[in-house]
């Protein structure tokens, strides 16, 4: 019966039926043996009953997750994670199977401990229900919809003889492993309650803060958002300057960040007494007159109330941040205004509401919350000589509460001599209570404006060149890294053991620019790409997930001493030379471990931040973890080399061409699914393809006006285009074109100082046929769209595979379980593709 095997209780596990204890109206009792009861069969089957639409979870993850959302529930979670560390060390032997079948107790525990944390509404109730059938949606090793309503139809036929459950099984391994392990993969997929929150009301961040107790908020959002905002600026080009001068302000900035006007605070005693107020605040005494008297002293308001005491309330208080953007300002008194004021805004501790404008001849609310908004900002820039006209317009149009609000003004110290500005901060010397003055060396002076005079708070002197040095962060895309996810096979890769590297289970393989995924690890089978085109040749490299599910790429140079992470799924760059040149580290292991990357030079360990920059650690988890790490990429990489699926294959093609019916790729005919090298020379009857190639530019050099005006001369862009192909990394010139004409410009661009390549991307017949290589599959595109697009991977002198979107023949190893085809006959292959493809091009040569 599926519901006895569903509800199969083991020796020894962490839950059992409790036999002491009956329950006349709830059914079965479950509990964790000898201790705390976890649920009533009633409550268990009403949660089956919600979710069995969509499907059952593991019944002890089930389990667990009750336990996680019961009241008074630490002592349990405590208990759980006891038994799974004991059931660890009895079966380590076992627990450490090939097929990577394992969990870390650790995350169990946290997700519990986060289901524990959520507001109290979610742990009762239909919001439960909701919870339930969130977290298991299409969890680990679910039972099926249709298995579920089975488990109930038998539950509710055999609920009136009532249910006994089977007897205890010994203890099993796989089912110990299975219900952690789904609450373990909970943990990955909703790593914070905000997430959790979210996911359950999908509602958006500022109503799920809304939600949040106080304690909770606190919590930070680092697998959200791994960059802080002041990270973001100084990892940005256009706003680096400023967001590398903001916590060095910090440093040093000294105004208050907490600004409350508290309310009227009534203390009690004779202060309290009043002659308004409600019924209900009388004084008692009143009541000791007789009615006449009592209503003659209400109806001429002589009756005494007493006016209880309120709590403190906070008036709201707000910062007007005026930046001063005349001429005078322009440069790094600007650089300096800005950094200034977002360091005001910003602060970490402060809880005050700011608003900033810009003035120049007239005046506008700019906004710095985000990266976009301060670049959008920094452009707000006014030609005149003086503000003053901006600021009799600002305070002629606003009318400011002096209780309730601030102004700061910032500007530069020669702004604020001339004689407008001064008559200026004479006529607005009481509405503006802090001036900000900054110098073109570094230096910004806070003024405070009191009792008719101006008090220096403060100097802050920046060491402009230091912070602004460019080889700290760099940040950039890769916009030439490609994905393709478009064709339906595995990839051939040739034997390289240096490169490989992995995360949990996944392994890597890194070859020439082109990022591998191993999509078997008994290397039966062929790669998955996940990039090409990227740009490392040697070094160090290791993978880690991001809590957004994109794949980010660590490559270390030792040339530079530069790290380098890509982040696969936004083609952003980011650099951080790790050491001085002074500084010699001859071998260092990269990995990861708890979604952060570290690495060792086998004596210390330093961790990669997520700004890029390095910091020294010792956290013994996680040299236990490149102990682990290593012993795992050690074992693999020993069995991939002793695996038998060797292949060479070709990723350049140099010549196409169909020789009496065949086809032949350089020096390889293509012959009964080999490609058999054949160096015969024909010239009779011979069609040949011809190549279409794509022009790029390395570098314009340092005429780059004259580039600019060589390429749209010779290409017909226009100038905006043209800026943006000289101004991208590898820009291309010219796409898909024939030689010559790119062999020609080439020549031209390379006499004026530029570096220009060739590469071929594809070739051609005269039918419009094409035959193109990707990373070491062959593409046939018919002109004839009858025919299906087919792929054949190009390995030489053994047996291959063809295959389309829908059909497959030939070698196993490179069918993608992803991509469902059906098998079909080589010979039924080549009859429905390959030769219709060759016969189509033939009468067109």
């Amino acid at each position: 019966m599926e519901l006895e095997k569903y509800f199969q209780s083991f020796e020894d596990y962490f839950w059992e039926f409790d036999t002491r204890v009956s329950s006349d109206s709830g059914g079965e009792i479950i509990s964790i043996p000898n201790t705390f009861t976890i649920a009533y069969e009633e409550f268990i089957f009403e949660i089956l009953e919600f979710v069995s639409e969509d499907s059952f979870p593991p019944f002890g993850s089930l389990l667990l997750a009750i336990i996680g959302t019961n009241q008074e529930n630490e002592h349990s979670i405590d208990m759980i994670k006891w038994i799974a560390e004991e059931k660890i060390k009895l079966n380590k032997a076992s627990y450490s199977n090939p097929k990577g079948e394992f969990f870390r107790v650790g995350a169990v525990v946290d997700f519990l401990k986060i289901l524990s944390s959520l507001p109290e509404e979610y742990k009762k109730g239909e919001k439960r229900l909701q919870l339930f059938q969130t977290i298991f949606h299409n969890c680990h090793k679910r039972v099926s919809s249709e298995k579920a309503k089975k488990i109930l139809i038998e539950y509710q036929d055999n609920k009136k003889n009532g249910i006994k459950f089977r007897g205890k099984e010994p203890f099993n391994l796989g089912n110990f492993i299975k219900d952690f392990r789904t609450i373990a993969i909970l943990k990955k997929k909703f790593p914070t309650v905000q997430e959790l929150l979210r996911a359950i009301e999908n509602v958006p961040k500022e109503e799920v803060k809304e939600q949040l107790p106080e304690e909770i908020l606190e919590e930070k959002e680092a697998a959200e958002n791994p960059l802080d905002f002041i990270e973001q600026l100084v990892l940005e080009e256009k706003t680096f300057q400023v967001g590398s001068l903001i916590k060095h302000i910090w440093s040093g900035l000294n105004i208050p960040f907490h600004h409350n006007l508290p309310s009227a605070q009534p203390l009690g005693g004779v202060s309290d007494l009043t002659n308004k107020g409600d019924f209900d605040k009388l004084l008692i005494s009143e009541f000791a007159h007789d009615d006449d008297v009592f209503m003659s002293r209400i109806a001429n308001n002589e009756a005494l109330y007493i006016q209880r005491e309120v709590p403190p309330e906070a008036d709201k208080f707000q910062r007007i941040l005026i930046i001063d953007t005349s001429l005078i300002n322009w440069g790094n008194p600007k650089i300096l205004a800005f950094a200034s004021a977002i360091a005001v805004a910003a602060h970490p501790k402060t809880d005050i509401e700011c608003k900033v404008f810009a003035v120049g001849d007239t005046y506008e609310e700019i906004f710095v919350e985000s990266v976009e908004q301060v670049i959008d900002s920094l452009n707000s820039l006014s030609g005149k000589l003086s503000c003053a006209a901006g600021l009799d317009l600002f305070f002629k149009e606003n009318v400011l509460n002096e209780k309730s609000q601030e102004i700061f003004f910032i500007s530069s110290d020669e702004s604020l001599k001339l004689q407008l500005m001064q008559k200026a901060m004479s006529d607005y010397f009481n509405q503006i209570k802090y001036v900000f003055a900054t110098n073109v060396e570094g230096k910004i002076s806070i003024f405070k404006n009191q009792n008719k005079g101006k008090k220096l708070l403060q100097e802050i002197v920046m060491p402009l060149t230091e912070l602004w040095k460019k080889n700290k962060f760099t940040h950039f895309g890769v916009s030439n890294v490609t994905f393709d996810t478009s064709i339906p096979i595995l990839y051939p890769a040739e034997r390289n053991y240096k490169h490989i590297f992995h995360e949990n289970d996944k392994y890597y393989i890194y070859l020439n620019g082109t990022l591998f995924l191993f999509s078997n690890n008994d290397f039966e089978k062929g790669f998955k790409k996940i990039a090409s085109s990227l740009p490392f040749y040697l070094g160090e490299f290791a993978v880690k997930t991001n809590a957004d599910g994109a794949l980010l790429l660590l490559n270390y140079s030792y040339n530079s001493s530069v790290i380098t992470i890509v982040n696969l799924k936004t083609k952003k760059t980011l650099s951080h030379k790790a050491f001085s040149d002074e500084e010699q580290h001859d071998k260092l292991h990269f990995f990861q471990h708890n979604q952060r990357f570290y690495f060792t030079n086998n004596v210390a360990f330093w961790k990669v931040k997520d700004s890029g920059e390095i910091e020294l650690g010792d956290n013994p988890n996680v040299v236990q973890s490149y102990d682990e790490y290593f012993s795992k990429n050690y074992l693999f990489v020993k069995n991939f080399k002793s695996s038998k699926s060797k292949f060479t294959f070709i990723k350049r093609v140099d010549r196409v061409a169909i020789v009496k019916g065949e086809i032949q790729i350089n020096n390889y005919y293509f012959r009964k699914l080999v490609f058999e090298r054949d160096r015969k020379n024909f010239t009779v009857d011979e069609k040949r393809f011809k190549p279409l190639v794509n022009l790029v530019l390395k570098h314009a050099g340092v005429k780059k006006v004259a580039v600019i005006k060589l390429i749209m001369d010779n290409t017909g862009k226009s100038l905006k285009d043209v800026n943006e192909i000289v101004s991208q990394d590898l820009g291309i010139i010219l796409e898909n074109t024939a030689l010559h004409p790119a062999e020609n410009l080439k020549k031209l661009l390379e006499n004026i100082g530029a570096v220009c390549y060739i590469e071929t991307k594809l070739y051609e017949s005269q039918d419009g046929s094409k035959i193109s290589n990707r990373d070491g599959i062959l593409i046939f595109e018919s002109s004839d769209k009858k025919i299906p697009v087919f792929y054949i991977p190009f390995v030489s002198e053994q047996q291959t595979a063809m295959a389309t979107e829908h059909e497959f023949a030939g070698r196993a190893y490179f069918i993608n379980e992803e991509n469902p085809q059906q098998e079909i006959d080589v010979d039924l292959f080549n009859e429905k593709y390959l030769n219709p493809f060759i016969s189509n091009v033939l009468p067109w040569n």
